[in-house]
């Protein structure tokens, strides 16, 4: 399933009674690796463009309740944003087959912030459970501006999208 197909769904609610979820933060997490966020031209004063770039992925988490998890999934993320402040709409990440299960989707997106000093980027998780419902996990990561800084790797804990 494409993220395309799903977007009209991320704006509604997709939250689902009694599905999985982690009982505390900790314990679900995503690995944003190769992360890079930068403005074009370098220039703080200016930043009119911005860019991104990451690979992130998360393991299968598995629910005290039979047939209840979260799949797992990768993904290459790339995009772009323009404008004061700076921002985009969802762009749909590369899926990597080899780990990700059919019908999920990823898709990151540059989130507006009045301040611009840091890049504030969401990355949304978008799966079908085994009873045919939809789920969006959502995480934002607020990072500095990559400007001569290489590529560095953390982690996330994303929350249900509603």
């Amino acid at each position: 399933m494409h993220f395309g197909r799903l977007s009209p769904l991320l704006v509604a609610a997709s939250a689902v009674l009694g599905s999985v979820m982690p009982r505390a933060a900790g314990d679900y997490i995503w690995d944003v690796t190769q992360w890079q966020a930068g403005l074009s031209h370098g220039n703080p004063a200016d930043p009119t463009t911005s860019w991104y770039a990451f690979s992130v992925s998360g393991a299968r988490y598995e629910s005290p309740e039979p047939g209840s998890y979260i799949p797992a999934f990768g993904a290459r993320c790339t995009g772009s944003g323009a404008g004061f402040p700076l921002s985009s709409d969802y762009t749909e990440c590369a899926l990597d087959s080899a780990i990700s299960e059919a019908g999920s989707a990823v898709a990151a997106r540059i989130v507006p912030d009045a301040d611009g000093t840091q890049a504030h980027i969401a990355i949304s998780f978008v799966f079908s459970t085994s009873a045919g419902d939809t789920r969006n996990l959502t995480a934002v990561a607020v990072t500095d501006w990559a400007r001569l800084r290489p590529p560095y790797n953390f982690t996330l804990s994303p929350n249900e999208a509603v």
